[in-house]
């Protein structure tokens, strides 16, 4: 039995699947909020001649969110755009060696939106939002947030490839993204 097939990493992988379905869920509220309020707020505008006035505001809030939410589903599930023409030609092995140098250098551009995110939100938690009166730490937040969750997960990523045997049957899991569905786990 390798690492891979261990109850550990079983358990780290129904994990992370729960975590992206509610991810998911929370994205899929955000689309509704978004619509309900821009919606609504144009019937209400011409028909009634009146409106929301936080559905700007929070229709913002709700896309920011959506994005940067979204970001760390498509980290997930290997969805970013990449090319994979020239390591596919590669030899397995140094597929994994790029593969974990990738990682690290996308763990460093992590490192500063975390950084980054971090002090704009210690700079936005004293500083409200005109209408709704909410902390502007909301949006860079959400920065914060989606960098520590990718971050993790090129942590994670690193592991498994570093447990994986360096063998053709395992090729796939030495890919930031994917040419297509089926390429998938």
């Amino acid at each position: 039995m390798t690492i891979l097939e261990s109850p550990f990493f079983r358990s780290a992988v129904t994990l992370t699947h729960a975590i992206e379905k509610v991810l998911t869920y929370v994205l899929g509220l955000c689309v509704v909020v978004m619509l309900l309020l821009v919606f609504g707020n144009v019937v209400l505008r011409y028909g009634f001649n009146s409106g929301i006035t936080v559905s700007e505001e929070v229709a913002r809030l709700s896309f920011v969110w959506l994005i940067f939410l979204g970001t760390v589903i498509a980290f997930r599930t290997k969805q970013h755009l990449g090319i994979n023409m020239l390591l596919d030609r590669m030899p397995v092995m140094i597929q994994k060696i790029i593969h974990i140098l990738r990682q690290l250098i996308i763990m460093w551009v992590l490192w500063l939106l975390m950084d980054g995110g971090w002090d704009q939100m210690v700079i936005g938690v004293n500083t409200s939002l005109p209408v709704t009166g909410w902390s502007q730490a909301l949006f860079s937040g959400m920065v914060w947030f989606s960098a520590i969750a990718m971050f993790l997960l090129a942590i994670g990523d690193i592991a498994i490839a570093i447990m994986t045997p360096a063998d053709r049957a395992y090729q796939y899991r030495f890919r930031t993204a994917v040419d297509t569905v089926d390429d998938m786990e």
